[in-house]
């Protein structure tokens, strides 16, 4: 068990380090966190090693293996008005029973690992459409600036002086990268598909909720808040841990034998406290992370072309680098959510320096016509402060 434990935190760490971000926290815990301790639920169903048999039923006559078999395969069933104190739902069946049939447990591996193949999908769907796309965009301005600043062409004396006409070219490439990404609109949907991405997140969890109260007969909605008192027997009516069966023989002279069975369901043991768990993880976790990570991106929106919002959400994804006022004010007032959003990322997967510079010779690009490129008077030498 700790070894699954293990693993869950190792797949799950929100601050792992990565060379490039395209996502933000709320994301990860839905693609990462969710998917691994649904994982690791799936496996603890699945262990007999933790739990022992599943299913234990006492018959005699017929031999205990072949009964265990058919009962966990077939369906066993509880009647809601057997209330005895030693096996609540155990009882004797009479015309107005109306028995209760189980046969979710069978089936609950498969829907834990359906939940996390869920909670994945727009993970997928907005990596396969970000394509790389800041990853490389990052990776070329970076190394761009690294060659620039580092490139020494000129040698003055016994010391080397870094080639202007070497830092001019590479300025050139960094704004030629750049106009790729923005000038040409590769980036056009790229802030409605992430945020479409983000519902999506959103919409799952609440779908998910729904499967498992369809799942559970209707009673997940209340689980949490009624296992507190289970005064009404709450997770012994969901998840019994008596239940009965009936298995059928043919006799010695070919005469049909009922025998009626009663079965230890181990497996519930797990099942109530792995529904529990996911019961405070979607109401208490998911649900408020999702909401506000749209409420956050709805205030985005609202207040990107802010001048102030822009200037102390740039300086703090760019760790606190000084940017040009004129900049921030030009960038915000010409510049769509969608290409906003996208600079705002690439300052969080830059160095601080780069990003300024880079800040710096976009605004200075939508001053000048859509689709034209920045001349050499206007760009900053790469390595000097523009303000």
């Amino acid at each position: 068990m700790i070894r699954v434990f293990s693993d869950v935190v190792s797949q799950s760490r929100l601050t792992r380090i990565r060379l490039v971000t395209i996502d933000n926290s709320a994301f990860r815990i839905h693609y990462r966190l969710s998917l691994a301790i649904m994982l690791a639920c799936t496996t603890l169903v699945c262990s007999r090693q933790y739990i022992g048999e599943h299913i234990r039923c006492i018959v005699s006559g017929v031999a205990p293996h072949v009964v265990n078999t058919f009962c966990f395969f077939t369906t066993t069933y509880t009647i809601p008005n057997a209330n005895n104190s030693a096996h609540p739902g155990v009882g004797p069946v009479n015309w107005d029973s109306n028995p209760v049939r189980h046969a979710y447990y069978q089936w609950v591996p498969f829907v834990l690992f359906f939940q996390a193949v869920l909670f994945y999908l727009p993970h997928l769907l907005w990596k396969s459409y970000e394509a790389g796309t800041i990853a490389l965009l990052v990776d070329g301005l970076q190394r761009l600036y690294l060659k620039a600043t580092g490139e020494k062409d000129i040698v003055a004396g016994n010391r080397k002086i870094p080639s202007e006409a070497t830092k001019w070219a590479k300025v050139r490439d960094v704004m030629n990268h750049l106009d790729t990404v923005t000038r040409f609109r590769i980036n056009r949907h790229w802030a409605t598909t992430l945020v479409g991405c983000e519902v999506l997140n959103l919409l799952n969890v609440l779908l998910q909720i729904k499967i498992m109260d369809k799942f559970l007969g209707g009673q997940f909605y209340s689980y949490g808040w009624k296992m507190f008192e289970d005064e009404d027997g709450t997770f012994d009516r969901v998840f019994p841990k008596m239940t009965k069966c009936d298995f059928h023989k043919f006799g010695p002279s070919g005469t049909i034998q009922t025998h009626d069975v009663l079965c230890v369901m181990a497996l519930n043991i797990v099942n109530e406290k792995i529904y529990a768990l996911l019961w405070f993880w979607f109401f208490f976790i998911l649900l408020p992370v999702s909401v506000s990570a749209l409420v956050w991106r709805l205030i985005q929106y609202a207040l990107h072309s802010n001048e102030s919002f822009n200037r102390l959400l740039l300086r703090e994804s760019s760790n606190g680098a000084r940017l040009d006022p004129n900049d921030l004010a030009i960038v915000a007032k010409r510049t769509t959510f969608s290409d906003w959003l996208f600079m705002y990322y690439l300052a969080g997967n830059m160095d601080s320096d780069v990003f300024r510079q880079l800040l710096h010779n976009f605004a200075t690009g939508l001053k000048r016509e859509t689709g034209s490129q920045a001349s050499d008077d206007d760009l900053v030498p790469l390595g000097k402060n523009p303000l």
